[in-house]
Protein backbone atom coordinates (compact mmCIF):
# COMPACT_ATOMS: atom_id res chain seq x y z
CA UNK A 1 0.00 0.00 0.00
CA UNK A 2 1.06 3.57 -0.48
CA UNK A 3 2.46 5.26 2.59
CA UNK A 4 0.64 8.58 2.28
CA UNK A 5 -0.07 10.16 5.68
CA UNK A 6 -3.76 9.96 6.45
CA UNK A 7 -6.20 11.77 8.64
CA UNK A 8 -9.38 10.33 10.06
CA UNK A 9 -12.14 12.89 10.04
CA UNK A 10 -14.90 12.99 12.69
CA UNK A 11 -17.28 11.32 10.24
CA UNK A 12 -14.92 8.37 9.99
CA UNK A 13 -13.79 9.04 6.44
CA UNK A 14 -10.07 8.67 5.76
CA UNK A 15 -8.27 10.88 3.31
CA UNK A 16 -4.70 11.23 2.10
CA UNK A 17 -2.85 14.29 3.28
CA UNK A 18 -0.06 15.44 1.00
CA UNK A 19 2.88 17.65 1.83
CA UNK A 20 2.22 21.14 0.49
CA UNK A 21 2.77 21.49 -3.26
CA UNK A 22 4.14 24.57 -5.00
CA UNK A 23 6.43 25.49 -7.88
CA UNK A 24 9.47 24.64 -5.77
CA UNK A 25 8.26 21.13 -4.90
CA UNK A 26 10.67 19.26 -7.14
CA UNK A 27 13.59 21.65 -6.79
CA UNK A 28 16.55 21.38 -4.48
CA UNK A 29 18.67 23.98 -2.72
CA UNK A 30 18.02 27.19 -0.89
CA UNK A 31 15.46 28.58 -3.34
CA UNK A 32 13.05 25.70 -2.75
CA UNK A 33 13.51 25.83 1.02
CA UNK A 34 12.96 29.57 1.17
CA UNK A 35 9.61 29.28 -0.57
CA UNK A 36 8.27 26.91 2.08
CA UNK A 37 7.06 27.96 5.51
CA UNK A 38 8.65 26.12 8.47
CA UNK A 39 5.46 24.05 8.82
CA UNK A 40 5.44 23.15 5.13
CA UNK A 41 9.13 22.32 5.27
CA UNK A 42 8.60 19.99 8.23
CA UNK A 43 5.73 18.21 6.47
CA UNK A 44 7.68 17.84 3.21
CA UNK A 45 10.79 16.46 4.88
CA UNK A 46 8.81 14.14 7.16
CA UNK A 47 6.95 12.72 4.17
CA UNK A 48 10.27 11.89 2.52
CA UNK A 49 11.62 10.01 5.52
CA UNK A 50 10.59 6.59 4.21
CA UNK A 51 10.10 5.53 0.61
CA UNK A 52 7.08 3.61 -0.62
CA UNK A 53 9.31 0.60 -1.27
CA UNK A 54 10.66 0.71 2.29
CA UNK A 55 7.14 0.95 3.74
CA UNK A 56 5.98 -2.06 1.77
CA UNK A 57 9.07 -4.05 2.71
CA UNK A 58 8.57 -3.29 6.41
CA UNK A 59 4.87 -4.11 6.33
CA UNK A 60 5.17 -7.43 4.50
CA UNK A 61 8.44 -9.12 5.46
CA UNK A 62 8.41 -12.71 6.71
CA UNK A 63 8.00 -12.58 10.47
CA UNK A 64 8.68 -15.30 13.01
CA UNK A 65 6.18 -16.28 15.72
CA UNK A 66 8.62 -15.15 18.41
CA UNK A 67 9.34 -11.73 16.88
CA UNK A 68 8.64 -8.80 19.20
CA UNK A 69 7.35 -5.53 17.75
CA UNK A 70 7.52 -2.48 20.01
CA UNK A 71 4.58 -0.68 18.44
CA UNK A 72 3.61 2.80 19.57
CA UNK A 73 2.30 6.07 18.33
CA UNK A 74 5.34 8.38 18.07
CA UNK A 75 6.63 9.79 21.36
CA UNK A 76 4.89 7.25 23.58
CA UNK A 77 7.98 5.55 24.98
CA UNK A 78 9.17 3.70 21.88
CA UNK A 79 12.89 4.09 22.49
CA UNK A 80 12.59 3.31 26.19
CA UNK A 81 10.60 0.13 25.56
CA UNK A 82 12.98 -0.91 22.79
CA UNK A 83 15.91 -0.59 25.16
CA UNK A 84 13.99 -2.55 27.81
CA UNK A 85 13.29 -5.40 25.38
CA UNK A 86 16.87 -5.43 24.13
CA UNK A 87 18.26 -5.56 27.65
CA UNK A 88 15.85 -8.34 28.65
CA UNK A 89 16.93 -10.50 25.72
CA UNK A 90 20.66 -9.67 25.93
CA UNK A 91 21.34 -9.30 29.63
CA UNK A 92 23.34 -6.11 29.34
CA UNK A 93 24.48 -5.68 25.72
CA UNK A 94 25.32 -2.04 24.99
CA UNK A 95 27.87 -2.33 22.18
CA UNK A 96 25.89 -0.60 19.45
CA UNK A 97 26.31 2.84 17.94
CA UNK A 98 22.56 3.44 17.87
CA UNK A 99 19.80 1.13 19.05
CA UNK A 100 18.19 0.90 15.61
CA UNK A 101 21.18 -1.22 14.57
CA UNK A 102 20.08 -4.00 16.93
CA UNK A 103 16.32 -3.30 16.92
CA UNK A 104 15.49 -2.13 13.36
CA UNK A 105 12.62 0.21 12.50
CA UNK A 106 10.38 -1.87 10.23
CA UNK A 107 9.41 0.65 7.54
CA UNK A 108 12.83 2.35 7.41
CA UNK A 109 14.89 -0.84 7.17
CA UNK A 110 14.94 -1.01 3.37
CA UNK A 111 15.99 2.62 3.03
CA UNK A 112 18.69 2.04 5.66
CA UNK A 113 20.00 -1.10 3.94
CA UNK A 114 18.99 -3.47 6.75
CA UNK A 115 17.72 -7.01 6.14
CA UNK A 116 14.58 -7.61 8.20
CA UNK A 117 14.83 -11.35 7.57
CA UNK A 118 18.26 -11.63 9.14
CA UNK A 119 18.93 -13.15 12.54
CA UNK A 120 19.58 -10.75 15.42
CA UNK A 121 22.47 -10.97 17.86
CA UNK A 122 19.99 -12.10 20.52
CA UNK A 123 16.60 -13.78 20.60
CA UNK A 124 13.80 -13.03 20.25
CA UNK A 125 14.20 -10.57 17.41
CA UNK A 126 12.96 -7.08 18.32
CA UNK A 127 11.65 -4.45 15.91
CA UNK A 128 10.50 -0.87 16.35
CA UNK A 129 7.23 0.15 14.72
CA UNK A 130 4.73 2.98 14.55
CA UNK A 131 2.36 1.05 12.29
CA UNK A 132 -1.37 0.81 12.77
CA UNK A 133 -3.06 -2.56 13.21
CA UNK A 134 -4.02 -2.89 9.55
CA UNK A 135 -0.54 -2.04 8.28
CA UNK A 136 1.93 -3.79 10.57
CA UNK A 137 3.64 -7.02 9.47
CA UNK A 138 1.55 -9.95 10.64
CA UNK A 139 2.60 -13.10 12.50
CA UNK A 140 4.67 -11.72 15.37
CA UNK A 141 4.04 -10.52 18.92
CA UNK A 142 3.24 -6.89 19.69
CA UNK A 143 3.94 -4.73 22.73
CA UNK A 144 1.77 -1.64 22.45
CA UNK A 145 2.77 1.29 24.67
CA UNK A 146 0.25 4.07 25.22
CA UNK A 147 0.75 7.47 26.81
CA UNK A 148 -1.42 10.41 27.81
CA UNK A 149 -2.07 12.04 24.41
CA UNK A 150 -1.38 15.53 25.77
CA UNK A 151 2.06 14.50 27.07
CA UNK A 152 2.75 12.69 23.79
CA UNK A 153 1.73 15.81 21.89
CA UNK A 154 4.21 17.98 23.79
CA UNK A 155 7.01 15.46 23.24
CA UNK A 156 6.15 15.20 19.54
CA UNK A 157 6.16 18.99 19.26
CA UNK A 158 9.68 19.16 20.67
CA UNK A 159 10.91 16.30 18.48
CA UNK A 160 9.45 16.34 14.96
CA UNK A 161 10.43 19.86 13.82
CA UNK A 162 13.95 19.30 15.17
CA UNK A 163 14.19 15.94 13.40
CA UNK A 164 13.31 17.74 10.16
CA UNK A 165 15.97 20.37 10.78
CA UNK A 166 13.53 23.15 11.67
CA UNK A 167 14.87 25.35 14.51
CA UNK A 168 12.90 25.69 17.76
CA UNK A 169 10.23 28.38 17.82
CA UNK A 170 9.67 28.55 14.07
CA UNK A 171 6.50 26.46 14.40
CA UNK A 172 4.00 27.41 17.08
CA UNK A 173 2.19 24.89 19.25
CA UNK A 174 -1.06 25.87 17.53
CA UNK A 175 0.43 25.35 14.05
CA UNK A 176 1.84 21.99 15.08
CA UNK A 177 -1.54 20.94 16.47
CA UNK A 178 -3.16 21.75 13.13
CA UNK A 179 -0.51 19.67 11.36
CA UNK A 180 -1.08 16.69 13.67
CA UNK A 181 -4.83 16.93 13.20
CA UNK A 182 -4.21 17.19 9.47
CA UNK A 183 -2.28 13.93 9.35
CA UNK A 184 1.36 15.06 9.15
CA UNK A 185 2.38 11.83 10.91
CA UNK A 186 2.54 8.65 8.87
CA UNK A 187 0.93 6.89 11.84
CA UNK A 188 -2.25 8.97 11.58
CA UNK A 189 -3.82 10.30 14.77
CA UNK A 190 -3.01 8.98 18.22
CA UNK A 191 -6.71 8.53 19.06
CA UNK A 192 -7.50 6.15 16.21
CA UNK A 193 -4.17 4.42 16.78
CA UNK A 194 -5.30 3.61 20.33
CA UNK A 195 -8.79 2.46 19.44
CA UNK A 196 -7.54 0.14 16.72
CA UNK A 197 -4.96 -1.51 18.99
CA UNK A 198 -7.49 -1.67 21.84
CA UNK A 199 -9.59 -3.99 19.70
CA UNK A 200 -6.62 -6.41 19.88
CA UNK A 201 -6.28 -6.28 23.66
CA UNK A 202 -7.51 -9.87 24.16
CA UNK A 203 -5.18 -11.28 21.52
CA UNK A 204 -2.54 -13.38 23.36
CA UNK A 205 0.06 -11.97 20.98
CA UNK A 206 -0.63 -8.38 22.06
CA UNK A 207 0.55 -6.78 25.31
CA UNK A 208 -0.67 -3.34 26.37
CA UNK A 209 1.61 -1.25 28.59
CA UNK A 210 1.09 2.34 29.79
CA UNK A 211 4.05 4.69 29.75
CA UNK A 212 2.97 6.09 33.11
CA UNK A 213 3.00 2.61 34.64
CA UNK A 214 6.56 2.09 33.43
CA UNK A 215 7.38 5.25 35.35
CA UNK A 216 5.51 4.32 38.52
CA UNK A 217 6.40 0.62 38.87
CA UNK A 218 9.04 -0.48 36.38
CA UNK A 219 9.95 -3.77 38.13
CA UNK A 220 6.33 -4.98 37.95
CA UNK A 221 6.06 -4.00 34.28
CA UNK A 222 9.37 -5.71 33.52
CA UNK A 223 7.88 -8.91 34.89
CA UNK A 224 4.94 -8.64 32.49
CA UNK A 225 7.16 -7.80 29.53
CA UNK A 226 9.66 -10.58 30.23
CA UNK A 227 6.87 -13.14 30.56
CA UNK A 228 5.39 -11.97 27.25
CA UNK A 229 8.79 -12.30 25.57
CA UNK A 230 9.31 -15.79 27.00
CA UNK A 231 12.26 -14.70 29.15
CA UNK A 232 12.91 -15.72 32.76
CA UNK A 233 13.38 -12.57 34.81
CA UNK A 234 15.95 -13.50 37.46
CA UNK A 235 17.00 -11.09 40.19
CA UNK A 236 20.31 -10.57 38.39
CA UNK A 237 18.63 -9.81 35.05
CA UNK A 238 16.16 -7.47 36.74
CA UNK A 239 19.05 -5.49 38.23
CA UNK A 240 20.77 -5.24 34.83
CA UNK A 241 17.64 -4.11 32.99
CA UNK A 242 16.77 -1.55 35.66
CA UNK A 243 20.26 -0.05 35.35
CA UNK A 244 20.50 0.07 31.55
CA UNK A 245 16.95 1.24 30.96
CA UNK A 246 17.11 3.98 33.59
CA UNK A 247 16.73 7.62 32.57
CA UNK A 248 20.16 8.41 34.03
CA UNK A 249 21.86 5.74 31.92
CA UNK A 250 20.04 6.60 28.70
CA UNK A 251 20.62 10.32 29.22
CA UNK A 252 24.34 9.72 29.78
CA UNK A 253 24.48 7.67 26.56
CA UNK A 254 21.88 9.58 24.57
CA UNK A 255 23.80 9.34 21.29
CA UNK A 256 22.92 5.64 21.32
CA UNK A 257 19.23 6.56 21.30
CA UNK A 258 18.97 9.68 19.10
CA UNK A 259 18.58 7.96 15.69
CA UNK A 260 21.56 9.75 14.18
CA UNK A 261 22.42 6.57 12.26
CA UNK A 262 18.94 6.40 10.72
CA UNK A 263 19.01 10.13 9.99
CA UNK A 264 22.32 9.77 8.18
CA UNK A 265 20.86 7.13 5.89
CA UNK A 266 17.62 8.92 4.97
CA UNK A 267 18.59 12.60 5.12
CA UNK A 268 19.05 12.92 1.34
CA UNK A 269 15.60 11.56 0.52
CA UNK A 270 14.16 13.90 3.16
CA UNK A 271 15.75 16.83 1.36
CA UNK A 272 18.01 17.86 4.25
CA UNK A 273 20.63 20.36 3.00
CA UNK A 274 24.11 18.87 2.69
CA UNK A 275 25.59 21.52 4.99
CA UNK A 276 23.21 20.67 7.84
CA UNK A 277 24.93 18.75 10.64
CA UNK A 278 22.82 16.41 12.76
CA UNK A 279 22.46 18.03 16.16
CA UNK A 280 22.64 21.62 14.92
CA UNK A 281 19.00 21.61 15.95
CA UNK A 282 18.93 19.65 19.20
CA UNK A 283 17.23 16.27 18.77
CA UNK A 284 16.79 13.97 21.74
CA UNK A 285 14.61 10.94 22.31
CA UNK A 286 15.60 10.96 26.00
CA UNK A 287 14.09 14.24 27.17
CA UNK A 288 13.03 14.62 30.79
CA UNK A 289 11.74 11.20 31.73
CA UNK A 290 8.75 12.97 33.27
CA UNK A 291 5.00 12.87 32.81
CA UNK A 292 2.62 15.80 33.11
CA UNK A 293 4.22 18.00 30.44
CA UNK A 294 0.71 18.83 29.22
CA UNK A 295 0.97 22.08 31.19
CA UNK A 296 2.92 23.45 28.22
CA UNK A 297 -0.17 23.25 25.98
CA UNK A 298 -2.32 26.35 25.39
CA UNK A 299 -5.93 25.92 26.49
CA UNK A 300 -7.15 26.21 22.91
CA UNK A 301 -5.03 23.22 21.88
CA UNK A 302 -5.99 21.25 25.00
CA UNK A 303 -9.62 21.70 24.07
CA UNK A 304 -8.92 20.45 20.55
CA UNK A 305 -7.24 17.36 21.97
CA UNK A 306 -10.08 16.67 24.39
CA UNK A 307 -12.70 17.08 21.67
CA UNK A 308 -10.84 14.69 19.42
CA UNK A 309 -10.68 12.17 22.27
CA UNK A 310 -14.47 12.34 22.62
CA UNK A 311 -14.99 11.78 18.89
CA UNK A 312 -12.38 9.10 18.27
CA UNK A 313 -12.02 7.26 21.59
CA UNK A 314 -15.00 7.82 23.85
CA UNK A 315 -17.50 7.32 21.03
CA UNK A 316 -15.80 4.11 19.87
CA UNK A 317 -14.54 2.28 22.96
CA UNK A 318 -16.30 4.14 25.76
CA UNK A 319 -13.46 5.66 27.80
CA UNK A 320 -14.20 9.27 28.74
CA UNK A 321 -10.59 10.06 29.64
CA UNK A 322 -7.11 8.66 29.23
CA UNK A 323 -7.21 7.86 32.95
CA UNK A 324 -10.09 5.46 32.33
CA UNK A 325 -8.13 3.78 29.55
CA UNK A 326 -5.14 3.45 31.84
CA UNK A 327 -7.30 1.82 34.52
CA UNK A 328 -8.55 -0.67 31.94
CA UNK A 329 -4.98 -1.46 30.91
CA UNK A 330 -4.11 -2.01 34.57
CA UNK A 331 -6.89 -4.61 34.74
CA UNK A 332 -5.33 -6.35 31.77
CA UNK A 333 -1.99 -6.16 33.54
CA UNK A 334 -3.29 -8.13 36.53
CA UNK A 335 -4.29 -10.90 34.16
CA UNK A 336 -0.87 -11.04 32.47
CA UNK A 337 1.35 -10.57 35.55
Amino acid sequence: MACEPTSVEPDGQTQAVHAPQNDAENQTGDVAVCELSPLELMAKRNKGMHSKMSCEYGQHFKTRPTDIFVVTYPKCGTTWMTQICHQLRSGGHTEFEEIAEVCPWDILAYDCGWDLNADHLFNPRVFKSHERVADIAKGGRYIHVCRDPEDAFVSFYHFLPAWAGVPPGQITVEEFASAVFGGVSHSGGIWDFYTEWWEKRDDPNVLWVCYEDLKSDLPFQLGRIAKFMGIELTDELLKIVLEYSSFSYMEAHKAQFDEHVVFGKVRDQMGIPSEYVFGDVSVSKVRSGKTGSKTEIPEEVSEMLRNRWDVSVKAKIGFSTYGELRDAVASLGKETA
